[in-house]
């Protein structure tokens, strides 16, 4: 994967010095199970950011933390974090707490922009041609299914990277498609996450397309209906 040469600022390394300053919760005997798949990335705080001792809502290490900070991050784990190293140690940051600079979303007043953005940031983290099969696993907390392998995971990968914690509901109203909804489609043996909905297609991100990750694959509408099955979305 590519590694980024983005350096982080004095503020950012301030900031490791607060965290392993406060980093004082011992890990639970109990603490959360997960992989890591590695990656190498520079993202930035949000107003969502959370510090974390492990990849565990339990372990917060620093919650009030300033926006626009540089962040490097080394992995993704299986149940919705991003893995950091800040200060020569290894930290967690919820799903929704870091987004990508560079992203270009366009804002209709829905929301749509902050979902783009937070999408577009995991291809820093899933680039493009990722070896990414059915032997990939990732635990959802978007509730219906507790996880999913392949294309599933990886959907579900992007969506609590968006969403957070927020809880999915089922519809197949293709006339509602919206940034960030996953539809299962090709008679139901596939999944994608859209990425973008135009007037006569939607343009989606895809783990276990020919056996890696694609970004930006647009399908037209009139195939989704044909083929598709539903749509979850966690608007």
């Amino acid at each position: 994967m590519k590694q980024s040469k983005k350096k982080l600022t004095g503020k950012a390394i301030a900031l490791a010095a607060a965290v392993i300053a406060l980093n004082i919760i011992p890990l639970r005997a109990d603490a959360a199970e997960f992989s890591v798949t590695q990656a190498q990335a520079v993202l930035y705080t949000n107003e969502e950011t959370v510090i974390y001792a492990d990849a565990d809502e339990n372990t917060a290490v620093l919650t009030d933390i300033a926006s626009d900070l540089p962040i490097q991050v080394t992995g993704v784990t299986s149940n919705g974090y991003f893995q950091i190293f800040l200060g020569n140690q290894t930290f967690y940051v919820n799903g929704a707490g870091l987004y990508n600079a560079s992203a270009d979303g366009q804002d209709d007043g829905s929301g749509a922009s902050t979902v783009y953005d937070r999408l577009i940031a995991m291809k820093e983290v899933y680039p493009e041609g990722m070896h990414w099969t059915n032997d990939n696993y990732y635990a959802w907390n978007g509730g219906i299914y507790s996880g999913g392998y392949g294309c599933a995971g990886f959907a579900f990968a992007l969506s609590d990277a968006a969403f957070g914690d927020a809880k999915a509901v089922i519809h197949t109203d293709y006339d509602n498609v919206r940034v960030g909804d996953i539809l299962r489609v090709d008679n139901d043996t596939h999944s994608v996450i859209v990425l973008e909905v135009k007037e006569a297609s939607v343009v989606v991100a895809e783990g276990n397309y020919n056996g890696s990750v694609h970004w930006g694959r647009e399908i037209p509408k009139s195939k989704i209906m044909g083929e598709g099955c539903y749509i979850m979305t966690r608007y």
